[in-house]
Formats: C-alpha cells, sequence, structure tokens
C-alpha cells in the first residue's frame, strides 16, 4: 500500500505541473482566436519584433480581425514617484509596458477596480501587488502617479488596477502605460523611433484578436500583401500568426518572456508520472503474491466450505478497490501537507486547481480501474487457483507459479529506474558543463548597477561623475556601462545591414545590436581579435553620428567578410554606412542553449547598467560605499544592482527544475522499485526455505547462502540495464539536441547507473537473504 501511496503522490505533483503549464495563456476568454505576429524572412529567421504601425492599418484593412493589441514589453521601465504630500514616494519598476487602449479587454486579466481601458494618453493600469504597494488598501483609481523613464518625467491617472498576472502568463507586467500618451511628439522626448503610428523601428509585439472560425491562412496572406504594399522593399518578407495558446509550449516558438515550458518536457513529465503508476502497480503485484502463502490456508478452508473462484476473485477485485482508494485518498493529502515544499522546491505557485480539471478524474478513475482489473485480478487469479488440500497442508508454495512474470515485473522496474539514474546523471554533466564552459568572457566577480531610469543630458553628466568616482574606490578594478548585460539579453535586434557592396538580397539576417562604452571589453576580459574598441571621442558623440560599430566573429562571417586584419576601416550598410574599427572573438553573450549570434556593438555614453569589476569580500562595507556614490549622483534613483554570475545562471533555471523532478523521480522508482525486488527476495527465500536450512546442516555459512539467493536477482539488475541502457541514451541525446553547445554521453554514465542499481539491489536483497539465512533449519524442515 505504502508503494501505491507513494506513486500517486508522484503522479498528482506532476499532474499539478503538466496542468500549469498547459494551461499557459489559456484562461483568458478567447484564448483559442488570439493569435501573435511575425516576420518570416526567406533566410528562415523569424522575427518577433514589428513595428506598431503596423498594428491598426491592419484593422482596418483585413477583414477577420476584429482588434489589434500592442504591447510595448518594458519601454516603459523607470522611476515611479508617488506624491503623498508630505513625502514622495519612489520605486523602480522594470515591467513597465506600453499598451493599447483595449489591452484588458482582449488579455482578460480581471480588472478589480476602474473600467479597464486605456484609451486616453497619460493613462495607466497597475497590477493588485503594485497598487497595494503604492496605496494600501485604498482605491487607486484616479491617483496620479509621475513616470520618469527615457520618455523623460510624465504625469499618469491610474484608471484601472487588475489582478496580478498569473506565473505561467507569457504576458508579464505590473504597469501599463497608454500607447497614446507615445503619439505626442512632445511626451516622447525626442524618442521619435518609439512613435505609435511609425513603420521604421521594429520593437513592437502584436496580437490579434480574430473572428470566430477565422480562416488564419487567410489572415496572414492578406496581411503579407498589404506590408509589401507599405514596404515595397520587403517584398520577400511573409507575416505569419501563431496561435496564442500554443505560444508556451509549442518547440519553434520565440518566447520573449522568458516563463516559456516545453511540449516535450510535458510528454516527457507525463510518462515519468505514467511509469511511476505502473511501477507502483508492479510492486504491489510482487508484494501481494509474495505474500499470497500468507493467507493460502484462508483461501483453502473458504474453498473447502464451499466459495467459489468467482466469489474469490470478486473479494480480492474489492479489497484491491478499496486499497487503491485510500492510497488515492492518502496521497492527496500528502500533495496537500507538502505543497509549500513542492512549491518551493520547483518555484512555482503550484495547486490542487488540478482537480478542477475533467481530464485528471477520468485519468485518476481510469487509473483505479485498470490497476484494481490487472494487478487486483492477477492476485485474486493466484489466490483462487490454489489446491485447498495442499494450502491447509502449508504446501502451496510449491505449486506457486508466474515466478518469471514477477521476475520479469522487477526487471522492468528496474529499467525504469535505470533509465532515470542516466537521465539524472546526463542532465548533472550538462550543467556541469555549462557552468564551467569557456565563455569567452569573464562574468564571476563583477557586480551590476542599474542606470538610472532618466536619460538626459544632465543624466549623462551625472553617470559619467558617478563612473569617474566609483573607479577611484580601491576595491574597483575596472569599469564599464552598456544599455544591456550578459545572460539577460541585448538592446535590440535589426535585420537589413549588409556590407557596403552587397548583392541583392543579402539582407533580412538578423544582427544583436549592444550599445556599449569604450570600457566594456575590458571589464569583462573580452579578446579583441581585430583593430581596436571604442575610444572616448566615439562616445561623446553617440553612434548615431560617428557611425563607428564593432562586430563579433559571427558578424564577419554572416556578412561574408574574410576574417582577417583587413576587415578594419571596411563598412557596413545599415541605412548609412558604417566604418568597422574593430572585432572581438565571439563569447557566449547568453547561456549555451542557441549558437553565438552575429553581435554588433554601438558606442555611447551608456547608462544602462554599470558593471563593476571588483573584490568580492567584505562585500557589505563595498556596497554601502557604492550605494552612497550613487545616492548623491542620482537623488531620488532607487539602488538596484545584481551579481552577473548570478544573473548569467538563471538562463538555466529550467534544466535546474528538470534536475530536481529527476531526482525526485528516481528516488521514487527505486525506492518502489526496491519494494518489489524485496517482495519478489521474500518469495524466493520461502520457496527454497527447505533448501537453505539442508545446505546449512551441512554446514553452508551465511555468506555463501546470502550470494546463493542474491545471485539471482543482480542477475535480473544486469538485464534491466543492457535494456535501459539504449532507451536512456535515445532519450537524453533528443534532450541535448536543444543546446547548441553540449557534453557527449560517455560510456561511464551507464556504468555508474548500472554499479548503483547493483548496489542499492544488492543492499535490498540481502535484507531478505540474511534473515533467511540466519533462521533456524530445524524449523524449515520439521514440516516435510
Amino acid at each position: 500500500m505504502f508503494g501505491l501511496i507513494l506513486g500517486f503522490t508522484v503522479f498528482i505533483f506532476i499532474a499539478e505541473y503538466v496542468a500549469y503549464e498547459w494551461n499557459a495563456n489559456r484562461f483568458h476568454q478567447n484564448f483559442n482566436q488570439l493569435s501573435r505576429l511575425s516576420f518570416l524572412y526567406k533566410t528562415g529567421e523569424s522575427n518577433y519584433y514589428l513595428p506598431p504601425g503596423l498594428g491598426p492599418t491592419l484593422k482596418s484593412n483585413v477583414p477577420g480581425i476584429k482588434q489589434v493589441v500592442r504591447i510595448g514589453e518594458n519601454v516603459g521601465s523607470g522611476v515611479l514617484s508617488i506624491n503623498t504630500g508630505a513625502s514622495k514616494n519612489v520605486f523602480r519598476e522594470e515591467r513597465v509596458s506600453f499598451v493599447d487602449g483595449q489591452f484588458l479587454k482582449v488579455f482578460t486579466f480581471p480588472v478589480l477596480q476602474g473600467n479597464g481601458l486605456l484609451n486616453e494618453p497619460q493613462t495607466m493600469a497597475l497590477s493588485k501587488t503594485t497598487a497595494i504597494k503604492y496605496f494600501g488598501n485604498v482605491n487607486a483609481v484616479g491617483k496620479v502617479i509621475q513616470v520618469n523613464n527615457q520618455f523623460g518625467n510624465t504625469d499618469y491617472t491610474v484608471t484601472s488596477v487588475y489582478q496580478d498576472m498569473p506565473q505561467n502568463s507569457d504576458i508579464q507586467a505590473d504597469v501599463l502605460l497608454s500607447y497614446k500618451t507615445l503619439e505626442s511628439a512632445a511626451l516622447r522626448n525626442g524618442n521619435d523611433w518609439a512613435d505609435p503610428t511609425g513603420l521604421g523601428s521594429e520593437y513592437s509585439y502584436l496580437y490579434i484578436l480574430t473572428n470566430e472560425n477565422a480562416n488564419l491562412s487567410q489572415i496572414s496572406a492578406q496581411a503579407t500583401n498589404l506590408w509589401h504594399k507599405l514596404k515595397p522593399d520587403s517584398k520577400n518578407d511573409h507575416v505569419g500568426l501563431q496561435p496564442f495558446q500554443n505560444l508556451h509550449i509549442a518547440p519553434g516558438f520565440s518566447y520573449q518572456f522568458q516563463t516559456y515550458g516545453s511540449l516535450l518536457l510535458l510528454i516527457a513529465f507525463l510518462s515519468v508520472a505514467m511509469l511511476i503508476i505502473v511501477i507502483a502497480w508492479v510492486n504491489y503485484i510482487n508484494l501481494s503474491t509474495a505474500q499470497a502463502l500468507n493467507r493460502a490456508r484462508e483461501v483453502g478452508v473458504r474453498k473447502v466450505l464451499g466459495a467459489s473462484r468467482g466469489q474469490l476473485t470478486l473479494q480480492y477485485l474489492t479489497e484491491t478497490f478499496v486499497l487503491t482508494t485510500i492510497s488515492l485518498g492518502v496521497a492527496m493529502l500528502m500533495v496537500l501537507m507538502l505543497q509549500a515544499a513542492y512549491n518551493s522546491f520547483l518555484e512555482k505557485q503550484l495547486s490542487l486547481a488540478v482537480l478542477n480539471a475533467g481530464w485528471f478524474w477520468l485519468g485518476g478513475a481510469t487509473l483505479i480501474i485498470s490497476g484494481t482489473l490487472l494487478a487486483g485480478g492477477y492476485v485474486s487469479w493466484v489466490l483462487s487457483s490454489f489446491n485447498p488440500l495442499k494450502t491447509i497442508r502449508s504446501k502451496a508454495f510449491l505449486k506457486v507459479g508466474g515466478l518469471s512474470l514477477r521476475r520479469g515485473l522487477v526487471v522492468f522496474q528496474f529499467v525504469t529506474s535505470i533509465i532515470f539514474i542516466i537521465a539524472t546523471i546526463v542532465l548533472y554533466e550538462q550543467l556541469q558543463y555549462m557552468q564551467n564552459q569557456d565563455l569567452g568572457m569573464k562574468v564571476e566577480q563583477r557586480l551590476a548597477v542599474t542606470g538610472p531610469s532618466i536619460i538626459n543630458s544632465s543624466q549623462r553628466d551625472n553617470s559619467i561623475a558617478f563612473e569617474n568616482e566609483v573607479r577611484q574606490l580601491p576595491f574597483v578594478k575596472q569599469l564599464s556601462a552598456s544599455n544591456n548585460i550578459p545572460g539577460q539579453g541585448y538592446n535590440f535586434s535589426t535585420a537589413g545591414i549588409t556590407k557596403s557592396n552587397a548583392n541583392p538580397g543579402d539582407d533580412k539576417k538578423s544582427y544583436a545590436m549592444l550599445i556599449v562604452d569604450d570600457q566594456f571589453f575590458k571589464t569583462y576580459d573580452i579578446n579583441i581579435k581585430y583593430g581596436t574598441g571604442f575610444t572616448l571621442p566615439m562616445l561623446a558623440h553617440g553612434w548615431t553620428k560617428t557611425k563607428k560599430v564593432v562586430l563579433n566573429e559571427a558578424a564577419v562571417r554572416q556578412l561574408g567578410y574574410n576574417d582577417n586584419n583587413a576587415i578594419i576601416g571596411q563598412k557596413i550598410k545599415w541605412n548609412n554606412d558604417f566604418e568597422i574599427v574593430g572585432v572581438v572573438k565571439d563569447y557566449h553573450h547568453l547561456g549555451l542553449h542557441e549558437q553565438i549570434k552575429p553581435m554588433i556593438f554601438l558606442p555611447a555614453v551608456a547608462d544602462g547598467f554599470f558593471t563593476l569589476k571588483m573584490e568580492t569580500a567584505n562585500m557589505s562595507t563595498k556596497m554601502e560605499q557604492i550605494r552612497s556614490l550613487y545616492q548623491k549622483n542620482f537623488p531620488g534613483e532607487p539602488f538596484s544592482y545584481s551579481f552577473l554570475d548570478e544573473v548569467y545562471d538563471k538562463q538555466y533555471k529550467t534544466e535546474y527544475q528538470l534536475g530536481k523532478i529527476f531526482i525526485a523521480a528516481a528516488f521514487t522508482a527505486v525506492l518502489i522499485a526496491c519494494m518489489g525486488l524485496l517482495g519478489l527476495a521474500m518469495f524466493a527465500a520461502r520457496r527454497r526455505i527447505k533448501e537453505i536450512g539442508i545446505r546449512k546442516i551441512l554446514g553452508a555459512n551465511v555468506f555463501s547462502l546470502v550470494n546463493l539467493i542474491s545471485a539471482d536477482f543482480l542477475k535480473l539488475v544486469v538485464v534491466a540495464l543492457v535494456v535501459a541502457s539504449p532507451i536512456a541514451w535515445y532519450i537524453m541525446h533528443r534532450w541535448l539536441e536543444g543546446f547548441a553547445y553540449r557534453i557527449t554521453m560517455q560510456w561511464w554514465m551507464f556504468a555508474s547507473a548500472g554499479l548503483m542499481a547493483l548496489f542499492i539491489a544488492f543492499a535490498t536483497v540481502s535484507i531478505q537473504a540474511i534473515k533467511a539465512a540466519v533462521s533456524n533449519p530445524v524449523k524449515s524442515l520439521r514440516s516435510e
């Protein structure tokens, strides 16, 4: 019964996780009518950043589109100030997005206060948590908040408060600002690239709500034709549609909000859950048949008294059903007690909401009924087949069949367990590989301080002053400024860049753009291969005026230039000509899941992040000094920082969670398998109890008797290893294909799993073997 409880508990936990991931984005009304737009280039690349001006044009010209919603994700990040009269409360908010007025009508996050509309300029909506943080339990609607970001200082009026976006929502924002605000040139503060009516800058995500049963292929074709009319030079581009309900788990989609899951991962977890249940049932069969002799006399007496085989079968089926139902109930109680720890374990907000799903109860009923019929049916068949006279004489064990079947079931259990052990070893080695791989740069002992939210000439003077003062601190070895940092992302991606003498059609290849200062490469220990980095005069004028760039090796290859020093002084065309002043060696700006992207570095007095290369001893004292300088130069700005190695490791969060689940699954599978093996060993020992007694009388020692009983079972584990190894290799090979940089599976990984399984099996069998070996031989022979 314990095995069933454990199996059901693991099954429910995994079912929670699968339901959580599967239901991502599906809680919106009309979620099946929502799609995301993307540009598909003839090179096979995709771009999910689109010009915001395309949205309203599509709605006006393409039939079948009911509504278009644009999201300028995190474009409004900055500092929010609330004037309480006596004082001003200041908060830094990173998840601030510009959205269209109907956002909360199309994406139906529950609106708790207000009308849910952002149709007017300088209006905003707050999440529930953010509203409570700012105003407590007072109604936030009508309150005025000053937002300081790259668009300057602007007052916004709160029109709505919405329920916090669920953790399994691919759209995440704490503050929503009206896109209508940016239609005013004055409120854009010189950032004309952000004009919501423009077709130039590609920085917005576009979602459409279509009519019911709309033909997405037809809408895609019409949207493509419209785009070709608007941009004749983009005739090779295609406007694609991706169903919103599939974005979270579908392979090959881009996940801008980094909450994504994986359909293959969900299938793997469901497979794990089913395997755990199956080996729990197998364990039940093995233990029940091993203990069948304890009930043999009961069966014999009942048969003598006239009980039919059908009556006995019904009794044992009923017992199995009751035990299964009780086990499932206890498992649910276990889940309730362990829920908080499980959520902490996975860092997700899971719950027994899965109980509201019809498929869960259908699956649960199927498991109980099928398990009862198969497991209970087999056990009842074994018991009801006993000869009543022989069972009363305690000789039933001589005729109990199905030993080969039970051995096969134990092999199945250990095949599953060994697969989990191998998977855990491979996953751990891949994580170690990613952590220890030479990134082509250094993130250790680097501190990233978030820059000021307001970007203007005065603030940039303060940034320069802050950098100069921090460089004077004795523990700071190097300092640079950039508008993004490794492990977090780039500034933007763009296409249409070619070398000056490009052939037609060479464009539409994507490049990742990063704005950095003259110390960026030194601070991160990135090697300059050809030419130089940037200089202070280049920063002072900015990249739009100096027209200077630095490339990485991947960008050189993609542009079609020869990889040698002759590239210095060559030009690339990006509307205008930009001179190449340097080439840096490729480095992993993001994790090892994908190939290194072609990167182009742009010079500027960057102030998104200040990266300090520093000694990390006595950090509390050093942080206070840095904080003091920050508050001196950026009064009213919240001081925020992070360690680069921690930021970089967060990219592997999914793998860490997967590792935890596989460790738990491996432990559960091994534990249940050991229980089954113990049952089979108990059965085998009882079958050979008289043989053991005779061998003891003839002088056999305990060690030889233990080997006698254990040898057959260790052979079963060897067979399980032979069966499990190719299966585990195939599964983990497929998983490793998801990494551009990965390990090669080695023989020792499989050998280690086999040795672990052999050791566990030997320890398990030895418990029963020793018990049989030290028993009194006289008692075992007396009944003969």
